[in-house]
């Protein structure tokens, strides 16, 4: 009995283990000392889970298209927030603010998704 109580606790320790390096901390991938404020045409939208993200290609100083993948919370928390595969799409102009990747990529961390035709907030991390 006590074999079969250990074999199942290690079991499932192994388990949740597994599962929590799944997925990222935010401070382990994103900066908050490296801001990004981001204007561009949507490329592709990917509306998965663990969470969504938004590509956009962005003009860097030089004028060369740069694309970015910018990663947004997951996607039962964006459709609660009223936020749906619906509310932006390839094509649309966007401002997209939040912080880049630890690592200088060209990959950020949303905080907030702007309409830049009308200025209308379409998510932002503090309700829309």
């Amino acid at each position: 009995m006590r074999s079969i109580f250990s074999a199942t606790f290690l079991y499932m320790g192994l388990l949740w283990s597994i599962s929590s390096l799944a997925h990222h901390s935010f401070s382990l991938e994103f900066d908050v000392s490296r801001p990004v404020d981001l204007s561009g045409d949507i490329t592709s939208i990917e509306w998965t889970n663990p969470h969504a993200w938004v590509f956009i290609d962005v003009e860097d100083e030089n004028g060369n298209l740069q694309n970015w993948s910018v990663e947004f919370l997951g996607v039962l928390t964006l459709m609660r927030r009223g936020m749906t595969p619906d509310t932006v799409k390839p094509g649309d102009r966007v401002r997209i603010v939040g912080f880049g990747s630890r690592d200088g990529t060209n990959t950020a961390n949303a905080t907030s998704l702007t309409m830049s035709d009308s200025g209308q907030v379409m998510w932002s991390s503090e309700g829309r």
